[in-house]
C-alpha cells in the first residue's frame, strides 16, 4: 500500500481515548493463573523456627544442669561413699564450737574444784558390735545413734548428732544433722520429720527427768582446755521412752536441709515466755534453731502422769491453786501429820 494510502486510511478510523482502551483491555476475556501451592513448611516457617529453637536451648541448659550444676545424687546407707561422708561429718560435728563448749561443760571443772559433781553429761548410747565378718548393721559407724536415727542412718538422712544433759537444770541439747534426702522442693527439710524428732527429743528428756539420768561416769581430773580428754558420759535409757501425750509444733521458718541444727528441750515451767502454769515434770517446751541462734521449730508436749498418785496430784494442784498433794495434806491436818513425823523419829 501507497504512503498516501495508508495515510487516508489510518485517518478514518475513529480515535479511541486512553481511558476507553484501558476498559476495554479490563473487560477483555482472560484464563486466570492459579495461585502457586505453599508446602507446609513455608506456611509455618516462622513458628518452627521459633520452636525449634527453644526446644534446642531448653535441652542444653538442661544437661548443663543436670550434668555440672546439680550435685550428685547421695549414695545409699552403707556403702564406701557413705562411709567417707558419714567419717567428714563425724569430724565436722567435733569441731563445731557448741560441741566443744558442752563437752567442755561435761569435764566439770568448776563443780570439781569444789568437791561438786557437775551437772552436764553427753548422752552416748552403746554402739552395735560387728558381726562375724565385721559387716553387721551398725558396726559403729555412728558414735551416737538412737530409733529415730536408726531408721534414717547415713548422710543423706539423720547422719550423725550428738546428745548432751544436764542434771541440774533438766535441760537437753542435741547437735544434729538434716541430710538432703530429708527434704523436698527447694530443699525444705519435711515438716513430719521434724516433728518427730522434736518428740524423741522431748521424749528423752522426759524419761532422764525422771531417773534416767542415774547411772553416769563421772569425768576424770580436769583438764587445762575444755572438751580436751574423756568427760562425763551417760549411756541412754535402754527401755522406750515414754511419747507426749499432748504435743503442739510450730513451723517459725523453713529448716533447709544439709545443715546441723541445734535442738533444746527444757521444762515449761523454767521458761521464762511461758506464762501457762503447768503441771511440773509434765510439760516440756521444745525449739529447733539455726547454728547462730535463729528458731525454725517450736512445740510444746504434754506427758501423761506416771502414776495414780501423779493424777491425784495433779487435780489437787488444778483445785487449790497450784498446791502440791503434799502441801495440800498438810494445810488439812497439820497435828496428824506432825504426830506421824513425831512417830518416825522416835
Amino acid at each position: 500500500m501507497s504512503p498516501p494510502r495508508l495515510l487516508v486510511s489510518r485517518a478514518a478510523r475513529p480515535y479511541l481515548s486512553p481511558r476507553y482502551r484501558h476498559l476495554t483491555r479490563r473487560h477483555a476475556s482472560t484464563a486466570p493463573i492459579p495461585p502457586k501451592q505453599q508446602s507446609f513448611y513455608q506456611r509455618y516457617r516462622s513458628p518452627l523456627t521459633w520452636s525449634s529453637i527453644g526446644i534446642g536451648l531448653g535441652l542444653i541448659l538442661g544437661g548443663v544442669a543436670t550434668n555440672f550444676i546439680a550435685p550428685p545424687p547421695m549414695p545409699q546407707q552403707g556403702t564406701h561413699e557413705d562411709n567417707v561422708l558419714i567419717a567428714d561429718l563425724n569430724k565436722r560435728i567435733d569441731e563445731e564450737f557448741k560441741v566443744k563448749v558442752l563437752r567442755g561443760k561435761c569435764l566439770g571443772v568448776s563443780k570439781q574444784l569444789k568437791g561438786q559433781e557437775g551437772g552436764w553429761v553427753e548422752i552416748v548410747p552403746p554402739i552395735t558390735a560387728p558381726g562375724i565378718d565385721g559387716k553387721a548393721e551398725g558396726v559403729g559407724l555412728l558414735p551416737f545413734h538412737d530409733r529415730l536415727v536408726d531408721a534414717l542412718q547415713g548422710a543423706k538422712g539423720l547422719g550423725v548428732e550428738r546428745v548432751f544433759w544436764d542434771r541440774d537444770e533438766k535441760r537437753l541439747v542435741a547437735i544434729a544433722w538434716f541430710g538432703g534426702a530429708l527434704s523436698g522442693w527447694p530443699g525444705v527439710t519435711h515438716g513430719g520429720l521434724l516433728a518427730i524428732a522434736m518428740q524423741e527429743k522431748l521424749a528423752l528428756a522426759g524419761s532422764l527427768a525422771d531417773g534416767g539420768d542415774r547411772n553416769v561416769n563421772s569425768a576424770v581430773k580436769p583438764q587445762r582446755l575444755p572438751g580436751t580428754g574423756n568427760h562425763a558420759t551417760l549411756q541412754a535409757p535402754t527401755a522406750m521412752p515414754d511419747e507426749p501425750a499432748q504435743m503442739s509444733i510450730d513451723y517459725v521458718k523453713p529448716t533447709y536441709a544439709n545443715n546441723f541444727y541445734v535442738i533444746r528441750a527444757q521444762p515449761a515451767w523454767a521458761s521464762p515466755d511461758d506464762v501457762r502454769l503447768p503441771i511440773q515434770e509434765h510439760e516440756w517446751f521444745a525449739v529447733l534453731e539455726t547454728m547462730d541462734g535463729k528458731p525454725c521449730v517450736k512445740a510444746t508436749a504434754k506427758f501423761s502422769p506416771r502414776s495414780e498418785l501423779e493424777r491425784v496430784e495433779e487435780k489437787v494442784k488444778e483445785a487449790v491453786g497450784g498446791w502440791s498433794y503434799s502441801e495440800f495434806k498438810k494445810w488439812m491436818w497439820p497435828s496428824r501429820q506432825e504426830e506421824t513425823l513425831g512417830e518416825a523419829a522416835g
